[in-house]
């Protein structure tokens, strides 16, 4: 980076100095422990959808991974008997950078055992309004009257319930890739049959969901998500993933689990995720054998992944690289 360059980002560092503050100060007043998540890692995650950079020594030749997140590594800590987790580590994706992505960012996991997803809800209300209340900002407008508040609490919603009043259809309703198909290309979406469920779902997700979102005088939570969107979340009775998604100005912030436990649902999910990447072409990620048995150890827990780079871009109104240390 040139200096100048660097010199332009001063104040935007200064800004996320103090952010960053404000969210450990948040933490540890709630008697959460914070860990240093590693950065060389033997497995990158299991996600078919996430492509991670490798590195290698240029004297050992031991290849390792970079972390797409801190997930597998805070798991592992919860199983050790931890109660309340919680890391700010840098994490890495090799996919298109654009106004709110980044090859590398800064993601904030925090997890609680023996909690529900109820629990994790209330903690984002409280961080939310702690942001509001200790970090300076300029006003996120819906429009020229109206702008988002931060501290008044999050409107909850039932995902299903929310995509049936933006297009007709609920969830339950969609239970076929046919089904979704025929819905995507009667929004606009240049569909063919290779077009999978999730295909279309990311589709609707953008072009639909997201611009309705954008018009909520505060955050918003969509709750209860089809089981191809399931990463390592539970099952709920009614087929849902049981998972949810932050969203604060038509923008997605944070994605939280209830998580799945035991060696065998989580490796179950492992092998369906990585036939899913042979089938784009894609090489299976390899297999984090002290995680699976750490997931057998873990107790219920609940936990959340929140993209400070992307949410800290937000308030300050500027692409996410332009406060980034970087």
């Amino acid at each position: 980076m040139k200096s100048n360059k660097l010199k332009e980002k001063i104040e935007n560092l200064k800004k996320r100095d103090l952010f960053l503050r404000i969210i450990r100060k948040f933490f540890f007043e709630r008697d959460f422990l914070e860990v240093d998540a590693p950065i060389l890692v033997p497995t990158a995650g299991m996600e078919p959808h996430l492509d991670p950079f490798i590195a290698e020594g240029s004297v050992s030749k031991r290849r390792y991974f970079l972390p797409t997140s801190p997930e597998f590594y805070l798991k592992k800590i919860l199983a050790a008997q931890v109660n309340r987790v919680f890391s700010l580590s840098p994490s890495f994706r090799d996919e298109m950078e654009s106004f709110s992505h980044s090859h590398q960012f800064l993601m904030l996991e925090w997890y609680r055992s023996e909690s529900s997803l109820v629990q994790i809800v209330k903690d984002c209300e409280e961080l939310l309004r702690e942001i509001e209340n200790s970090f300076e900002f300029e006003p996120i407008l819906i429009n020229e009257k109206k702008k988002i508040a931060l501290g008044n609490g999050i409107y909850v919603f039932e995902l299903s319930d929310f995509l049936k009043e933006v297009t007709g259809y609920s969830l339950f309703e969609l239970d076929t890739d046919e089904k979704w198909q025929r819905l995507a290309k009667s929004l606009g979406a240049e569909v063919n049959s290779n077009w999978t469920g999730n295909d279309c779902f990311s589709f609707i997700s953008v072009s639909i969901i997201e611009k309705k979102l954008k018009g909520f005088d505060k955050p918003v939570i969509l709750k209860g998500y089809p089981q191809f969107q399931c990463a390592l979340a539970e099952v709920r009775k009614d087929g849902l993933s049981d998972r949810f998604e932050l969203f604060v100005a038509g923008i997605e912030i944070a994605n939280a689990y209830n998580e799945l436990t035991t060696r065998e649902a989580n490796f179950k999910r492992y092998l369906h995720f990585q036939e899913e990447r042979k089938k784009m072409g894609k090489p299976p990620h390899p297999e984090d054998l002290l995680f699976f048995e750490a997931v057998e150890e873990m107790p219920q827990s609940s936990g959340i992944a929140l993209g400070v780079d992307r949410f800290l871009s937000i308030l300050l109104q500027c692409p996410i690289q332009e406060c980034q240390n970087r």
